[in-house]
């Protein structure tokens, strides 16, 4: 019962939809009206800008961190504990319970977890998240290549087969939502970096 209520817990933190709620308190809008819908950073860049979105990328990489660190703090080490309650903070923030079930695509939290379960890859990730940026300008792109790094590090570093699940699973998890981003990509319709979109 214990293990049950951390994992709703952490369900349930996930599932706080910052780029909802800082769209609401500084510009009086709900930011699923606009730009592709999405309540994540990108969008909350497009629509809210660099400031505001920086709320929105703090706020989801945090709810990650301070899931697995509740975890930890209750004095459960299991890496079979601390990987479900990950990938239930990640999808409380895909499938908010606050939204409808509806939310982001979970790169933040993602990285917030993967933080805490292991400094090193997500250092790692956010690395190769960074060049693939710089490079293409897109953030889809290189979101994609994050979880794949992850997903390969983790294999690399010979960790736990529990976190080498994970990784996998959010690997298949962040393909199918941007599945749509990857359709743009091979059509060369996808938004780059810095395209802000119109509020009227």
């Amino acid at each position: 019962m214990k293990i049950v209520l951390i994992i709703t817990i952490c369900y349930l933190l996930g599932s706080i939809p910052f780029g909802y709620i800082v769209g609401k308190l500084f510009k009086k809008i709900d930011i699923r009206e606009f730009g592709s819908g999405n309540i994540g950073a990108t969008n909350a860049f497009r629509i809210l800008g660099p400031s505001l979105a920086s709320l929105v990328v703090i706020g989801d990489i945090g709810k990650g961190i301070f899931s697995i660190y509740l975890v930890k703090y209750l004095n459960i080490d299991s890496s079979l504990i601390l990987t479900i309650a990950g990938l239930a903070v990640i999808c409380g923030h895909d499938w908010s319970l606050f939204l409808g079930f509806k939310g982001g695509k979970g790169i933040a939290t993602t990285f917030g977890v993967v933080f805490v379960l292991n400094p090193t890859i997500s250092i790692l990730a956010l690395i190769i998240w960074g060049v693939v940026i710089v490079t293409t300008k897109y953030v889809s792109l290189s979101s994609i290549c994050a979880i794949i790094s992850i997903f390969v590090f983790t294999i690399l570093f010979k960790q736990p087969y529990e976190y080498i699940l994970f990784s996998a699973i959010i690997l298949v998890l962040g393909i199918l939502n941007h599945k749509e981003n990857i359709k743009r990509l091979k059509l060369k319709k996808e938004s780059k970096i810095g395209e802000k979109i119109k509020i009227e």
